[in-house]
């Protein structure tokens, strides 16, 4: 007797700690990657109010976004490589340049299973894409178990979405519908890890908001920026028309981006409601920066600030529990990297970005970090025209830009002596000097992406 109570107190105990170690083991972090569409940088409430009297939207808000900010990571310097959608979206994919992974324009489809959600997707997590994916007119989202998304560009009201291979009709705006099946997606798999990206249409153009907010800031007017008559060189054989200050497509600008914010807290109201808030890392980007106006551009492509820099925020209250606003420069090509770190996993493919989980672990100035990065763009065969091959090298104070086939149109800047980039110093030989020392960190970053050049 007295040896059957010992066996079972040991079974008991050895039950005990087995359950103790369970309880320890850390959850898998789930993911949640939002990206959005012609997102410039200082599009975000939060940038406003700290601007200041400099602020250029002191109107806008956006509370959902903020609220992320306030409870994780708010970069002030994030970038992309490529400053279009398709291409951009495949470096979020991949964490590789746009002519390592091949996507360089918005007509290619996107086939690479190199990928940090097959990554998680073969290690037990759960996948799920929905909304946007713009890869030319793809259908499949490899990598992705559940999806809900739109072919090419979709449209803003009742648009037809794609799911789970069926064509299906929808109601109402594109990104409330998209927020509809993420949220879905969240509330089925709360129990077992599950990566996602929600893909917002939001603010491309043909910018239609929701009907609620149709009237949203109607009366507001929009002083020019001030490097518009600054004319970029491109443009000056076509310049801009004269300003408007009431044009009613840069309002829709602002009215989209406030319907998006409203779904992102929804996802965020989500996560609470699940008890998953801290257990989710979750990501929000833009795809690109966006032209209002400055040098007399719109769209986005080359590399004024306006161009490349985006918004960036990261929240993940396990591992960061309090929150940071961080310098440096952090790009679209390290979030591959990033999330599979904080995943516990490494990519089988060698990548071109750097691990944010480092960095974001300790006291700004503590982790070695860039100092550089390489930026590209390529002739869009859709418009040869208007498009062509432009590399630029950005440091923490300067800029150099290379268009090959035209070498007049070069361009070097001084960032914290002429932030709106106005003053181009390529010509002056007082600063020969430095744009040798530019010209030389451009071929070592070619070189490194695999663009060896002469």
């Amino acid at each position: 007797m007295i040896i059957l109570r010992c066996f079972w107190s040991v079974l008991c105990m050895a039950s005990v700690c087995c359950w103790v170690r369970a309880a320890e083991e850390p959850r898998k972090p789930n993911v949640v990657l939002i990206i959005s569409d012609d997102h410039r940088h200082d599009a975000l409430g939060v940038v406003q109010r700290e601007m200041g009297d400099r602020a250029n939207y002191p109107f806008f808000e956006t509370p959902s976004l903020d609220r992320l900010a306030s409870g994780g990571v708010r970069f002030r310097n994030a970038f992309v490589t490529h400053s279009l959608c398709s291409p951009s979206r495949a470096t979020v994919l991949t964490g590789l340049h746009s002519n390592q992974h091949g996507i360089t324009h918005n007509a290619q489809p996107f086939t690479s299973t190199e990928t940090w959600p097959a990554v998680l997707g073969a290690n037990g997590w759960s996948t799920g894409y929905f909304g946007k994916w713009h890869m030319g007119a793809q259908r499949e989202r490899p990598g992705f178990e559940d999806v809900a998304t739109f072919v090419d560009q979709g449209i803003y009201e009742d648009c037809p979405f794609v799911v789970d291979g069926k064509d299906t009709p929808t109601k109402g705006w594109v990104d409330d519908v998209t927020t509809g099946y993420a949220i879905d997606f969240i509330k089925e798999h709360k129990d077992t890890p599950f990566a996602m990206v929600v893909g917002y249409k939001t603010p491309h153009d043909k910018r239609t908001p929701p009907p609620r907010l149709a009237d949203k800031w109607q009366d507001r007017e929009f002083a020019a920026p001030g490097s518009f008559q600054d004319v970029a060189p491109w443009r000056k054989a076509n310049p801009p028309k004269p300003w408007d200050p009431k044009n009613p497509d840069r309002l829709a600008y602002f009215q989209t981006l406030a319907g998006m914010d409203e779904n992102i807290g929804r996802l965020l109201d989500t996560l609470d409601a699940v008890g998953l808030a801290g257990d989710t890392l979750v990501i929000y980007l833009g795809d690109n920066g966006y032209y209002l106006g400055e040098h007399g551009l719109g769209d986005k492509r080359t590399a004024y600030e306006e161009s490349i820099r985006i918004p960036m925020l990261l929240r993940y209250p396990r591992k960061l529990p309090e929150p940071q606003v961080r310098d440096e420069m952090v790009l679209n090509l390290d979030l591959a990297a990033t999330i599979l770190d904080f995943c516990g996993l490494e990519p089988a493919w060698r990548q071109s970005g750097q691990s944010m989980v480092p960095l974001l672990a300790a006291e700004p100035g503590k982790v070695p970090w860039r100092e550089s990065f390489l930026y590209q763009n390529y002739e869009d065969p859709a418009y040869p025209k208007v498009t062509f091959d432009l590399f630029a090298v950005r440091t923490p104070t300067h800029k150099y830009v290379e268009v090959p086939q035209h070498p007049e149109w070069n361009q070097l800047f001084d960032l914290e002596k002429d932030p709106k980039e106005m003053n181009n110093l390529i010509a002056d030989p007082r600063h020969g000097d430095l744009l040798a020392k530019m010209q030389g960190e451009m071929r070592e970053l070619k070189s490194g992406a695999g663009l060896d050049t002469p």
